[in-house]
């Protein structure tokens, strides 16, 4: 069964789809292909498909957070946060959050 995560693999993969999509699109904006050619449809339709995957892992991190919200106590949010988001941390600062090493 697949636990619906996004590896490292996949990661690259759909980057590369929308690295494809992007410039599948910029040649039919441009008028190197037509409009209506197959590839610039199939393109807008993984585009859409990236955006999905997009908003769905942006949904499981939010949902992900707020479990840990409900049921971590102070330290252990902070730990959640040290180890899962680390851009967080650092914009946040060390003190800010109460991190210490």
């Amino acid at each position: 069964m697949n636990n619906l995560t996004m590896t490292k693999e996949k990661e690259t993969k759909m980057s590369e789809i929308e690295d494809l999509s992007l410039a599948t699109i910029k040649d039919a904006l441009d008028g190197t292909l037509a409009a209506d050619d197959d590839t610039v449809k199939i393109a807008v339709k993984m585009m859409g498909v990236v955006a999905k995957n997009r908003q769905t892992l942006t949904n499981r991190s939010a949902i992900e957070f707020h479990m840990a919200t409900s049921i971590a106590s102070e330290e252990q949010l902070r730990k959640y946060i040290a180890t899962t988001n680390p851009q967080i941390q650092k914009a946040l600062g060390q003190k800010s959050i109460g991190i210490t090493k």
